[in-house]
């Protein structure tokens, strides 16, 4: 340990690791600083010179604007009184509002005439009385059976179940079953009228939804110029030809509906 602390004492006194300057002069220390000092000088003006120059050249371009320069139009320069325009005066508009009242025209009977009532209270017309009952217009017809068609256009139609049998004791009128109501005599046929009868089925219901089943007092209500004929309620219809519908009652509900021809020549119709 003492070798190491005494090789490392005489590498430190040794002159040879010693750094040394070169000898300067007073004199050339003092000539560096002199030329550096000029050159800041002289850098320093000729910026003060390039500045006042640029500000000369800013002035003289923002004083005189040429005609066909946009920057004059939004940039305000002095110029003399002669030269500037004198605003327009200030236009005032009055813009008067007049409200007029319109009262109610007058009707028919000149009872209204726009002026309120005095007492508060209004005169309302009487409702003028319902119209009698019309009879109807429907027309006499069944599926493809229609009162009135001759026998040979019924038959051509199918609906007819044949043979026929006689439907009154004269033999005069015939009387056919149909397809939908299997009674010997659901249609009767005149061979001058030609069908003065149609049977409605009992599934069937007319157009105000009445038919077999219905109550009395529902067919009065849906025909109100329906007529009572002893245990029957008839309701005449005004088609061409007339013809009226034949509600069969037990006195309170219908048991069977017909169509038949006003204008029929067969007795047991």
């Amino acid at each position: 340990m003492g070798d190491l602390d005494d090789d490392l004492r005489k590498l430190f006194s040794d002159d040879r690791l010693d750094v040394h300057s070169a000898p300067v002069s007073t004199e050339a220390v003092l000539r560096g600083a002199n030329r550096r000092r000029r050159r800041r000088n002289a850098a320093a003006g000729t910026f003060a010179l390039v500045t006042l120059v640029g500000a000369g050249i800013g002035v003289s371009r923002f004083g005189v604007s040429s005609p066909d320069s946009p920057v004059g139009a939004f940039l305000t320069t002095s110029t003399s009184a002669s030269t500037t325009s004198a605003s327009p005066p200030p236009v005032s508009t009055v813009i008067q509002t007049e409200t007029v009242t319109v009262g109610q025209p007058p009707n028919s009977t000149g009872a209204n005439t726009g002026k309120p009532n005095p007492g508060g209270t209004s005169k309302s017309n009487p409702k003028p009385p319902s119209a009698p009952a019309t009879p109807e217009s429907q027309p006499g017809r069944y599926g493809t059976l229609a009162l009135g068609m001759s026998e040979a256009d019924a038959l051509a139609t199918g609906s007819l179940v044949e043979p026929s049998s006689p439907a009154d004791p004269d033999n005069r009128c015939k009387a056919y079953a149909t397809k939908s109501v299997p009674d010997a005599d659901a249609v009767v046929v005149s061979p001058a009228k030609g069908i003065v009868r149609i049977t409605v089925p009992n599934y069937a219901k007319t157009p105000k939804n009445v038919g077999a089943g219905s109550q009395v007092s529902d067919v009065k209500a849906a025909y109100q110029n329906s007529t009572q004929s002893g245990s029957s309620v008839l309701a005449p219809m005004s088609a061409s030809p007339p013809w009226t519908y034949v509600f069969e009652t037990d006195g309170t509900v219908v048991t069977a509906v017909f169509m038949r021809l006003n204008a029929n020549d067969c007795v047991s119709v």
